[in-house]
């Protein structure tokens, strides 16, 4: 045993050594190249090449001067000279600063890790044969730090400036590591103590290479706080301090990053911390995760800890920048990009065999945490644009991976429709058309893939809250998103991006009926047992269908201008109308109470969505010059009324005689009280029409009077028995006789001569 125990020592010994050896080399170095090119005396007369006060020029040397050149020629010889020295620097330059880089660097920073390698080996092995105790070991390593810091200031005051650095940051290492060591392996101070004292020491060794603007300082003294925990490591599982000192180390990188953007302190800050948090869980949380039935011991730690870490290494690359209002640059968004990577890459591993939802919920905060980042960079800095769109695209990744997640189908559809919001961004931020085309064929192929998986349900389901409804919601959100982009940019003329706009907003709300319409449909196929109800629940849910979704089309400001969304809502109304009218005679399969029940308060919802409908065209008619289609929704709802209200009543009769006592006389009641409601009906018409000054309803009005007429003269004298004959006629009689009277009235009272002096003064 006494020959390894000896080459232990001399190991420890030669590790210890070498340190101050390759600080001496450093030394000798910079002595060597201060000896080969000493500083020149300068004197004015040599410095300027012009003489002094006290040494003028002779006469003679004056007289043989050459006159002076012209500007531009000087500016010209100028620029050769500075070129030649240029290139003669290029030449004798490399083997120069090589030679430095060697001597005054590379050789240090071996020695400053060889010395705390060699620190950290001895304290294991004392630690291992108990040869010193733990306040022996503890209280050395903390004298060799504080010794360290006072030589690098000594030194440092002496003009050795890069290894009085870098032996001030030997010097920060060695006290993690006591402070470190005395806290975890010996007990000796509790969690406050320690906590405290680790923020000191971090705390000082930031400032002070904040103080002398070296990150040499910060990058040592960080790599040495991170080498500690390896080094000195017993092999037990206690994630606590672990992760606590880890966190403490990131705060301190993130300080110096408020001062000073050093790139390289931030990429070993997070190198430092995912290399250790991946040991740990490699080591100790894997295998506990394999092994464990249910739920893993230490999974509250390692996502918490994963949660922290992110937060801390979100906003350390851009902390600077959102300071200063400074742009990041390609090195800070990919640092803000590799976290994602890594985080995301250990909550896979830690919840998809098991917790899949939980991994999508956490995949959607992932989404909003970079989302919110991005809303915080446009506040500070707005013409920090990469940064914004790279949080952007990271954010909606997330939220692509999130949905599928979830639902588990339908991932190819989702990840075409966010890649066709990705590409609109791009193409408008570059005002590249081939990109904008290509988000384009992103979201046709997204919609044909969700064709493809047609039929969505093929037995009984949830409805809304299911996989294949969400995926299609989730397209028709890519689609309203890219609407809201296009319809806010600025980077096309108004004419185009309206145009875009409204054809995006069109197919996002002709996409998401189709996606309710057939989950209304399959509703009422799978999860209704009886057929004949579910054809009528199918056909009311047309008609609500079709009255929200072309009011939809027509709402301003939600609504873009323009006339395509107005013809397809008119379209979908018209399609309204037809379900509406034909509708009603399916929904009632007994008995009812007329005009006061469910199916016709839902086709009486429709026609009140046309009048609205024909209220909103008006308003925007009035803003823009366009094709008058208010009246066309104003005629249609008046047309869709009265053909409900016939179908009503007759419906009410014919119902009451077959659900109820037969009535003999029911269809004579039918046409009875349809002929007087034509003839009320009609008369409203006309008094509005007379009142609002809008000719159209006085002729349609009219028409509907003599449709009355040949009614009651030709379908009502020969099918309606007499008494209720009677009825009509005089309903119809009384009706229009006042009718007449009221025009009489108007006439005397000039209403047609304003009305046609209204009209010549309008044209």
């Amino acid at each position: 045993m006494e020959g390894p125990f000896i080459l232990l020592i001399l190991l420890v010994i030669c590790c210890i050594l070498s340190g101050p050896v390759a600080l001496i080399i450093s030394i000798n170095t910079l002595n060597r190249l201060k000896s080969m090119h000493p500083e020149p005396k300068k004197p004015q007369e040599e410095l300027f090449n012009v003489p002094s006060k006290t040494h003028p020029k002779p006469v003679e040397a004056i007289r043989k001067e050459p006159l002076p050149m012209p500007s531009y020629i000087r500016t010209v010889e100028e620029k050769k000279s500075v070129t030649k020295d240029i290139e003669v620097d290029k030449i004798a330059k490399p083997k120069l600063l090589l030679e430095q880089q060697i001597g005054t660097r590379w050789i240090l920073v071996a020695g400053i890790i060889t010395v705390i390698v060699g620190v950290g080996f001895f304290l294991k092995y004392t630690y291992d044969n108990n040869l010193i105790g733990p306040l022996g070991r503890v209280v050395i390593a903390a004298v060799s730090g504080l010794i360290a810091l006072a030589i690098g200031e000594a030194t440092r005051r002496r003009g050795y400036e890069v290894v009085a650095k870098a032996v001030t940051s030997l010097g920060f290492a060695i006290l993690y590591a006591a402070v470190f060591s005395a806290y975890r392996f010996y007990g000796l101070i509790t969690p406050p103590p320690t906590f405290i004292l680790a923020i000191f020491i971090t705390v000082a060794a930031m400032f002070y290479a904040i103080s002398v603007n070296e990150v040499l300082v910060a990058f040592l003294s960080l790599l040495g706080g991170f080498l500690t925990p390896v080094i000195i490591s017993t092999g037990e599982n206690l994630p606590m301090p672990l992760f606590s000192y880890i966190l403490i180390l990131g705060v301190g990188a993130m300080l110096s990053a408020y001062y000073r953007k050093w790139r390289a302190v931030n990429v070993l800050a997070f190198l430092g911390t995912f290399v250790l948090y991946t040991g740990w869980f490699e080591k100790f949380y894997r295998p506990a995760m394999r092994t464990a039935e249910g739920v893993p011991e230490q999974l509250a730690i390692a996502m918490i800890w994963l949660w922290v870490f992110f937060a801390v290494y979100l906003l350390l690359p851009i902390f600077s920048g959102l300071v200063k209002k400074v742009k990041a640059k390609r090195e800070d968004v990919l640092l803000v990009l590799s976290n994602a990577a890594v985080t995301f890459y250990y909550l896979w591993n830690i919840l998809f065999d098991k917790y899949r939802i939980s991994l999508a919920f956490c995949a959607v905060g992932l989404c909003v945490a970079h989302l919110i980042m991005m809303s915080i960079v446009n506040r500070r800095h707005k013409e920090d644009l990469n940064l914004r769109l790279a949080l952007l695209v990271i954010g909606l990744f997330f939220a692509t991976i999130a949905v599928p997640l979830y639902l588990k189908m339908y991932a190819v559809a989702m990840a075409w429709a966010a890649e066709g919001v990705i590409l609109a961004i791009i193409g408008l931020k570059y005002r590249s058309i081939w990109t904008r085309i290509g988000g384009a064929i992103a979201f046709l192929l997204s919609i044909g893939q969700l064709l493809n998986q047609l039929p969505m349900h093929t037995a009984a389901f949830q409805i809304v809250f299911n996989p294949a409804f969400g995926t299609w919601c989730f397209v028709v959100i890519t689609l309203l998103m890219c609407h809201v982009i296009y319809r806010r940019t600025s980077a096309l003329v108004d004419k185009e991006r309206g145009l875009i706009a409204e054809l995006l907003y069109a197919a996002m709300l002709l996409l998401l009926m189709a996606a309710v319409v057939m989950e209304w449909g399959w509703h009422c196929d799978y999860n209704i047992q009886e057929h004949a109800v579910g054809d009528r629940h199918f056909l009311e849910g047309m008609v609500v269908i079709l009255t929200v979704f072309p009011l939809l089309l027509l709402v301003r400001p939600i609504c873009p201008r323009g006339m395509y969304c107005r013809i397809l809502a008119a379209i979908l109304a018209g399609v309204g109308s037809i379900f509406a009218i034909a509708g009603l005679t399916e929904f009632y399969a007994n008995a009812f109470v007329i005009f006061a029940n469910i199916e016709f308060l839902i086709v009486l919802i429709f026609v009140i969505g046309l009048f609205v409908g024909a209220w909103l065209l008006k308003r925007a008619e009035r803003e823009q010059k366009s094709i008058p289609l208010s009246m066309i929704f104003a005629v249609a709802g008046i047309f869709v009324l009265w053909v409900l209200l016939t179908e009503e009543i007759y419906l009410y009769w014919y119902c009451r005689n077959r659900f109820a006592p037969p009535l003999a006389n029911w269809m004579f009641l039918s046409h009875m009280y349809i002929s007087v409601m034509w003839a009320i009906y009609g008369a409203v018409l006309m008094i509005v029409g007379f009142w609002r000054r809008v000719g159209i309803l006085r002729y349609i009005a009219l028409g509907l009077f003599v449709l009355l007429l040949a009614k009651v003269f030709i379908f009502d004298t020969s099918t309606v028995k007499s008494v209720y004959r009677i009825a009509a006629f005089l309903a119809t009689g009384v009706t229009l006789v006042g009718v007449s009277y009221l025009y009489q009235f108007l006439k005397k009272k000039g209403f047609f001569e304003v009305v046609l002096a209204e009209g010549k003064s309008n044209k």
